[in-house]
């Protein structure tokens, strides 16, 4: 009995093994596609006035496309931040149940930016449970955009789910422009998500009005 009980785990074990080596052989499929858009430089030809860039990051993949976005733009850069850190690996089912029970994380609001001040304000942050991290949830509770543009992007494993519909539903009084999403793909990558950014920006420009 027990042999059948162990053969059973273990076939599981491969199952579970090889399921996870499928879906990541199609991410990279994926990413590799995507990125192929990208290899052709594009130049940055974007008026988008005067720029704010918000942002939560826990591993430094939202960071990195905000800095880059604030760079190209001459933007202002603010890092939205919890009161109380997450740690690995309680963040997963911590943030799951702010989710559930809309139970949002307290924020620090030290230097918040008054955003009628800007004429474009990125906001962006990691997809946890197919939606938002909670921070930005807690963010768009506090913040009233005064009409002001307003262009979301994602960073994530493969899947953005639901993030740009409920970021639509929180943000109030803004003019949602056209979104982006960012996979947490390879170094090697750089120039293309880079290229991909570029493409982006010029999609938002003023001049398109």
């Amino acid at each position: 009995m027990l042999k059948i009980v162990l053969s059973v785990i273990i076939l599981a074990v491969i199952i579970a093994g090889g399921a996870g080596l499928y879906h990541l052989f199609k991410v990279n499929a994926k990413n590799k596609a995507e990125m192929a858009n990208f290899d052709n430089e594009i130049t940055l030809d974007a008026d988008l006035g005067k720029v704010l860039v918000v942002y939560y990051s826990l591993t430094g993949h939202t960071k990195d496309i905000a800095e880059q976005i604030a760079n190209k733009t001459n933007g202002d850069l603010y890092e939205i931040q919890t009161v109380e850190t997450y740690s690995s690996p309680s963040v997963y089912m911590k943030s799951k149940k702010e989710l559930s029970s809309k139970n949002y994380p307290e924020l620090k609001k030290d230097n918040l930016p008054d955003v009628t001040q800007y004429d474009t304000i990125f906001i962006g942050g990691p997809v946890w449970w197919y939606t938002m991290a909670p921070a930005l949830y807690s963010y768009l509770q506090i913040t009233d955009f005064g009409n002001a543009r307003v262009a979301p992007f994602s960073t994530q494993g493969s899947n953005f789910g639901k993030f740009f519909e409920d970021f639509a539903q929180m943000a109030k009084n803004a003019q949602i422009l056209p979104s982006e999403n960012f996979n947490n793909i390879d170094e090697k990558y750089k120039e293309q998500v880079s290229n991909k950014i570029n493409a982006w920006l010029n999609k938002l420009s003023l001049k398109n009005l």
